[in-house]
């Protein structure tokens, strides 16, 4: 407990002395930013298999033997099986009401079973091809295309340093058109984490023809932002 503390009122100090510095010496706060376009290598494919059926077992079975055959599809498509997640596995009774030929209203009791997948395809370029392929095989549920590239903590570390250097140059700037120079770094204050812009296809139609082009994934701009303060000197 005495460790902890100290280890705290140690931390505590530390942002003490660096708001002191930046109250009682001359400083300058410049926000750094750098910015990639960055090309996705892999595409994130949502979508599952809905079967309705009188019974329970049946909705149950038929559902599994569809979700069988896809698997198998993709598998032959050289996705592996650790790039494959079920995401959500259900089974509900429906009930529907329908008329007989005087009118009368009677109610119809079923099943419905569903599964949905997430599936990761690289490159990203075959996401059509594989969309297609699923559909083909029993796939009645699509939800959509994601793309994502896989070295983006690498590409980020990168620009976080790139954005320190801007940070420095915007200061630099500043500090010679006043006559003075950087001094010392008071304090250096990343931004949240950007998120790329969003690389989400449309919700895309069931039909096989929908694939008939291949799908596009565009480019991912990734940004990171930093506010850096030096002490100013003459």
């Amino acid at each position: 407990m005495i460790r902890f503390i100290l280890a705290a009122t140690m931390i505590f100090c530390g942002f003490a002395r660096a708001e002191s510095l930046k109250d009682t010496t001359p400083n300058v706060s410049v926000v750094g930013e750098a910015a990639e376009e960055v090309a996705p290598d892999r595409a994130v494919l949502h979508f599952g298999v809905i079967t309705e059926r009188p019974t329970a077992a049946a909705a149950s079975s038929d559902n599994a033997q569809t979700i069988g055959a896809i698997l198998s599809q993709l598998k032959t498509m050289g996705v592996a099986e650790t790039d494959m997640q079920t995401q959500g596995v259900f089974l509900s009774p429906i009930s529907t009401e329908d008329r007989d030929a005087k009118g009368k209203a009677k109610t119809v009791q079923a099943y419905r079973a569903s599964n949905s997948l997430a599936v990761f395809v690289k490159p990203a370029e075959k996401a059509g091809d594989v969309i297609g392929a699923v559909i083909d095989k029993g796939a009645n549920s699509v939800d959509g295309v994601d793309y994502d590239n896989s070295d983006l903590t690498a590409k980020r570390d990168a620009l976080r340093a790139a954005a320190v250097k801007d940070a420095e140059r915007r200061a630099r700037v500043y500090a010679e058109a006043a006559g003075l120079r950087l001094g010392r770094v008071v304090e250096i204050r990343p931004f949240d984490e950007a998120a790329p812009r969003p690389m989400s296809e449309a919700r895309v139609a069931m039909a096989r023809d929908a694939f008939s082009a291949p799908l596009r994934p565009g480019l991912q701009r990734v940004t990171e932002r930093v506010s850096v303060t030096w002490a100013l000197a003459r």
